[in-house]
């Protein structure tokens, strides 16, 4: 019986919500605080879907094969300037105009703005490399293998909602949010994997890309008023369906586009 071709990426989901039960329990049992930049103790679970995306693609292709995924965060040479931009861009312009609108909307924001400017070499450096350990297995290893097959949009949807569900528990459970924030938070998190998938899918697929677009996101919310205590993900999630529309219209379609499929654009 042939292999479905579903399968590989449906074991690797199911794998890094398994291997994360432990860290949702720690979180939830035994929560640490005072981590830098308030991050729980599930923060530590980031390194689940790199090792994942390792051993099965070690089982699949070989050490070697495992090392070049890793190498991939590296291809800063395939990522195109436009696109490099809007990855870098994207969710800091979301953010502030999230912002402007909850100012004009009057919604709840703290009397007095305090943003935290002089750790922002730090949070780059930190959200980066905690990125690079999620893209590794989110972009590195299943969006490439997805989304030649099912495309830019079903791929991170899908992608998406697997990313989300694997955060309800730390944003509920573990770092007490509303039923209702959890939602919204969970539909933007889809809108920001749609985007990234997209961005992707522009010239040579660039897993550096992803890694800078999702550094960005924690960026972002840190330096939210005040330190995100203040953060709204419902606004969030307008502000930036808006601005990915205006990018979208701004840079036309193709722009970069360039598959490398048949030079190795894709991990293995």
């Amino acid at each position: 019986m042939p292999e479905n071709p579903h399968s590989k990426f449906l074991a690797y989901f199911a794998s890094v919500l398994i291997l994360s039960v432990p860290f949702y329990i720690w979180g939830v049992v035994a929560p640490v605080r005072g981590l830098p930049f308030g991050l729980p103790a599930t923060a530590s679970m980031i390194i689940v879907p790199a090792v994942v995306a390792t051993l099965l693609t070690r089982r699949e292709f070989g050490t070697t094969a495992a090392w070049l995924l890793w190498k991939r965060a590296g291809d800063v040479s395939r990522a195109n300037f436009v696109w490099l931009v809007a990855s870098a861009a994207i969710m800091p312009a979301a953010s502030v105009l999230a912002y402007v609108v909850m100012r004009a909307l009057t919604l709840p924001l703290p009397p007095a703005i305090a943003i935290a400017w002089s750790q922002l070499p730090v949070m780059i450096a930190v959200y980066f490399v905690g990125a690079l350990f999620e893209e590794i297995g989110w972009t590195g290893y299943a969006t490439a293998r997805m989304e030649p097959r099912l495309g830019v949009m079903r791929t991170g949807m899908l992608i998406g909602v697997v990313w989300a569900v694997w955060h309800v528990i730390p944003w509920w459970l573990g770092q007490g949010h509303t039923a209702g924030w959890v939602i919204n938070q969970s539909a933007l998190t889809v809108l920001m994997r749609i985007v990234m998938v997209w961005i992707y899918s522009q010239r040579g697929q660039s897993l550096f890309a992803s890694i800078v677009f999702h550094a960005m996101i924690n960026v972002s919310y840190s330096l939210f008023p005040n330190g995100g205590s203040h953060y709204n993900p419902t606004i969030l999630l307008l502000a930036m369906a808006l601005l990915v529309g205006v990018v979208a219209l701004l840079i036309p379609p193709g722009t970069g586009t360039s598959r490398h499929l048949a030079s190795g654009g894709n991990s293995p």
